[in-house]
């Protein structure tokens, strides 16, 4: 299910001095990983933190779990970022995300949740339809407030939404139906690109994670 297309052709272009590393028509049978997905419930993503505002204001789920067909997507992304899974490379790892439309979601003046990563990061677009709600890439403009330790400074879903001067916008990356993108997560603050309401209704804007380790990050 998780088989590569066969004629695959990847482009890389530099975000300042930083590769980033996009391939379209990235898996043979996106549909049935699609299927798969969505019939299997995905679940709350840290819903025992407190406090929380996620199935409030908005949704956050994922999955995650042990699939040993997804190790050959790792070994083949790792020949192209030469890092190490952050895991065991046979994991599962999805966002499924949806907000509900609210004062509290404020996208015109805020960014949705930069982050740092372990080390590089894929992300492989799941929605047929998307055409804006790419990946951002960011620089830290209060490293006093928000020192670059990847680190969470309060519970990831009580204040998601960040000011847009507290981050400058460097580069926002395209998303497109199956097409698989992979960039230094570890370097830039990153992510999603929510800059309309095409996700506040039913459908989840969905895609498929994969983490890698830079040699220099430090488990918190």
């Amino acid at each position: 299910m998780f088989e590569l297309n066969d004629n695959i052709t990847i482009k890389e272009y530099l975000v300042e001095d930083s590769p980033v590393y996009t391939i379209d028509n990235f898996y043979k049978n996106p549909e049935e990983i699609v299927d798969f997905l969505l019939e299997n419930e995905p679940e709350f993503h840290k819903i025992d933190e407190h406090p929380s505002f996620n199935s409030i204001y908005f949704e956050d789920k994922r999955h995650e779990f042990k699939y040993d067909e997804v190790s050959k997507v790792y070994e083949f992304l790792k020949g192209i970022c030469k890092q190490n899974p952050y895991t065991n490379g046979e994991e599962i790892v999805t966002n499924f995300f949806k907000f509900k439309k609210n004062s509290f979601n404020d996208y015109t003046n805020n960014y949705w949740f930069p982050h740092t990563d372990y080390g590089y990061t894929a992300i492989i677009y799941l929605n047929e339809n998307d055409f804006y709600s790419g990946t951002n890439l960011y620089k830290n403009l209060n490293p006093n407030e928000y020192p670059d330790t990847g680190a969470y400074w309060t519970p990831e879903h009580y204040e998601p939404w960040k000011s847009k001067e507290k981050f400058e916008l460097i580069h926002s990356i395209e998303p497109k139906y199956n097409r698989m993108i992979l960039f230094d997560g570890f370097k830039y603050y990153h992510g999603m690109n929510i800059c309309n309401d095409d996700y506040s209704g039913e459908t989840y804007r969905m895609n498929q994670a994969l983490f890698f380790r830079n040699v220099n990050y430090i488990d918190n």
